[in-house]
């Protein structure tokens, strides 16, 4: 295998990736709230995603990009500037050529044990915004244990992506 360095391609991610979107932590329910109310509550968390690192791991044959891995870091930010958590994510191509479909699997760091998984697949485009895909959250950590719903990434460039969760709990 060899390794070569990338710009931060796929981060929302984190990604890798996820401009100026404020955190923004508003829990709902469906109708009336109450005390008393029992189901599902709806949290919506809307961040902005900055690359940090990734790097690319090119896999044999060299001239195809099926199972071509992106792996990552970001920094989820809000509009003060302040770091509100980290995400990492690993990408693999699904496609031989040319790169146009990943694989995606990321964890969100929100500080505390607090964590959020999601995975899924994005086209990739030539044009406009690298991605703008849904992924299912899978999982998650601390307040998010019982975390399911979804996180909506619109990649907007190599380096940035606004990232939105609304996850049931």
């Amino acid at each position: 295998m060899r390794k070569r360095a990338l710009p931060a391609l796929g981060l929302t991610v984190a990604a890798a990736g996820i401009a100026g979107a404020a955190l923004a932590m508003s829990p709902t329910t469906a109708g009336a709230a109450s005390p008393a109310q029992t189901g599902p509550r709806t949290v919506t968390i809307e961040a902005v995603e900055r690359g940090t690192s990734i790097n690319m791991v090119d896999v044999a044959p060299a001239d195809s990009a099926l199972g071509d891995q992106l792996i990552g870091t970001g920094d989820l930010v809000g509009t003060d500037g302040r770091t509100l958590g980290t995400s990492s994510f690993q990408g693999i191509s699904t496609d031989a050529e040319p790169r146009t479909s990943e694989m995606l699997t990321f964890v969100y760091d929100l500080g505390n044990g607090n964590k959020i998984t999601t995975s899924g697949t994005a086209k990739l485009n030539a044009e406009g915004p690298v991605f703008d895909e849904q992924f299912a959250i899978t999982g998650g950590t601390g307040k998010y244990k019982n975390a399911r719903g979804q996180v909506r990434v619109l990649q907007e460039t190599v380096e940035q992506a606004k990232v939105t969760f609304d996850i049931q709990l």
